[in-house]
């Protein structure tokens, strides 16, 4: 299990901002070829009562994020493929997506969303990612 460092992403004028969704985990199985992600952005507003209203529960849905997916290691390549079975948006489910990844030591790990994926002004989005436990 890995937990969310941080998310920054880069943008064409140079400038730096970090993600919105800033608590996360991503959790591998033994083999290495599923995985789930979770996160989310703990400044979302709480809401009034236990029956958000309308407001409230898109809110909700718009600080979170999910999916389970199997993945494909390319290691010589440096990079992984996630086919998506769950995901929060209905139209990624069926989809593949790439990271990069780097290691910064064994607990530390980056992956670099592919410039193909990304919406300008983006030109650039890192995850990093810390190990929990051991």
């Amino acid at each position: 299990m890995w937990r969310l460092v941080s998310n920054p992403t880069r943008l064409a004028d140079g400038t730096t901002r970090p993600g919105t969704n800033t608590l996360g985990y991503a959790f591998f199985d033994f083999n290495g070829d599923h995985m789930c992600f979770l996160s989310m952005n703990p400044d979302r507003p709480k809401w009034k009562s236990e029956r958000p209203t309308a407001e409230e529960g898109l809110s909700a849905t718009r600080g979170f994020g999910a999916y389970c997916a199997i993945i494909e290691i390319h290691a010589k390549e440096g990079f992984m493929v996630r086919h998506y079975d769950i995901n929060q948006t209905p139209n990624a489910v069926g989809r593949e997506t790439k990271r990069w990844f780097t290691f910064q030591g064994p607990d530390r790990m980056s992956l670099r969303v592919d410039p193909s994926e990304l919406n300008p002004p983006a030109v650039e989005t890192i995850f990093i990612w810390e190990r929990v436990g051991k």
